[in-house]
């Protein structure tokens, strides 16, 4: 369990320190805010009811990584989803990237590679060629 130190959680909030990886999860995941090229931490704070603080010492905590990261972890993984569907085939990867909340060709780059362990242009020619990565030795998608 992450350990929120009692100074951080706002007293009015009616998540517990506990249910906050399942709220933060499902709000991700329903919401879909990554979507939004400049989404922010105070964003994010003021949508959940978690205050800045807390909220970013339970994403380092939980997750070992910075918020940036972390939104970046759920627009790369929305941008793997869109690869799969039959109209997205045409688009180019950088549209793509778009279309998931990404403002930056490089931030893009950056953040698949350090997800996904290659690049986005060797995922997709594996993905279409063997519907395997091969450099991380599991399924894609």
């Amino acid at each position: 369990m992450v350990h929120i130190p009692d100074y951080l959680v706002d007293k009015r909030l009616s998540v517990k320190r506990k249910d906050y990886q399942s709220y933060i999860e499902h709000f991700m995941n329903d919401k879909k805010p990554y979507l939004k090229p400049c989404f922010t931490l105070q964003e994010m704070a003021s949508m959940t009811g978690i205050n800045v603080p807390a909220l970013s010492a339970f994403i380092n905590q939980a997750h070992q990584m910075n918020f940036n990261e972390f939104v970046n972890m759920y627009r790369v993984n929305y941008f793997k989803s869109l690869l799969e569907l039959p109209e997205y085939h045409h688009w180019t990867l950088e549209a793509v990237a778009y279309k998931a909340g990404f403002n930056s060709r490089t931030t893009f780059i950056r953040s698949f590679t350090r997800c996904c362990g290659c690049t986005p242009r060797e995922y997709f020619k594996l993905l279409r060629v063997h519907n395997k990565c091969n450099c991380c030795r599991r399924m894609l998608l």
